[in-house]
């Protein structure tokens, strides 16, 4: 690990472990098509993380970031792009909830690729007409509701019991109002706050996470830099406090190359940022899409990729 080159602000400052890009061949020729999103198992003894490769499968890291191997799919689901994975566990199964943006579905597999079940279009009155789009770009699991964002369509949060597999309720929808709470303009990542225990939605455009309860009562809207393009939270608790990362398709500054927030997961403060191509010289990461916070032997990571050039790569705290 070499200490030349750092970014962010202390205590949060990162630099580029080159020697943790280890795709296999396979999967290195479809790095370039990346377009989703990281998971990991966080249970005990486990800590493998989950992504999509388009055109080659399900791509599985091993806890220490050292290896990754592919989970092959039907040859149906292998060309589709997963925009988010997902982690979660009902009827005693542990599954990955694979979003589907360009193919109006929601797949639901076991770890070793094969198929639990599918999860269509939503048959909400607000679906009904074929011109409506529906693009969903992000889930969670909570208890047994999935909640399933539609933030390349119409920007409805939607949920589905996965036990009986039926559609169960619908919020949210867009708005061009950055201010207007409630609505998206881009509701393109969703989780768990692991603090209040309510949804955090990432509102791309609109530089906010907006906070809203399981039944879609709007809780609360909170403002990062305006014209950082936000495309998903996730979460980690490192001694005894809640942070979460976030990764930017744009910065604040038009043209500049985007960053990666750390902030607190209860406050929303913005803690550091991070910039991996500026400061740290890892050229296709102008737009960053996914980004997670993830532990291993006592030392911290930001497993990452980038969008157009899609790029994998890894960085640790110093």
């Amino acid at each position: 690990m070499s200490p030349d080159k750092l970014s962010g602000q202390a205590p949060f400052v990162f630099n580029h472990r080159k020697d943790l890009s280890n795709l296999p061949s396979a999967a290195k020729e479809q790095e370039i098509n990346l377009h989703g999103g990281f998971d990991i198992d966080t249970r005990d003894g486990y800590g493998q993380i989950y992504y999509g490769m388009p055109g080659t499968g399900i791509m599985r890291i091993d806890a220490n970031l050292q290896r990754q191997n592919i989970i092959r799919l039907p040859d149906e689901l292998k060309p589709l792009n997963f925009h988010s994975t997902k982690i979660g566990e009902f009827d005693g199964k542990w599954r990955l909830f694979l979003s589907a943006n360009d193919d109006e579905q929601v797949v639901i597999l076991n770890f070793e690729g094969e198929v639990d079940f599918i999860l269509p279009r939503p048959v909400f009155d607000e679906y009904q007409s074929q011109e409506v789009p529906y693009e969903p770009t992000d889930t969670v699991l909570v208890g047994n509701q999935l909640y399933i964002a539609d933030g390349y369509g119409s920007n409805y949060i939607t949920s589905a019991d996965v036990k009986t597999q039926k559609w169960t309720s619908i919020f949210g929808g867009t708005t061009d109002n950055p201010e207007e709470n409630g609505k998206f303009a881009t509701a393109h990542g969703i989780n768990l706050n692991p603090i209040h225990h309510h949804l955090d939605i990432a509102d791309r455009p609109h530089s906010r996470i907006q906070v809203h309860h399981g039944d879609g009562h709007f809780v609360a809207s909170h403002k990062l830099p305006s014209g950082a393009f936000l495309c998903g939270i996730s979460y980690l608790e490192v001694q005894e406090r809640w942070l979460a990362v976030i990764g930017c398709l744009r910065d604040p500054q038009e043209g500049r190359p985007a960053p990666i927030y750390i902030i607190d997961a209860s406050t929303y403060e913005l803690l550091s940022t991070i910039r991996p191509k500026e400061d740290l010289g890892i050229e296709p990461a102008q737009h960053l899409h996914n980004v997670v916070l993830h532990v291993q032997d006592d030392h911290i990571f930001l497993v990452c990729q980038s969008w157009n050039p899609g790029h994998y790569f890894v960085l640790q705290k110093v």
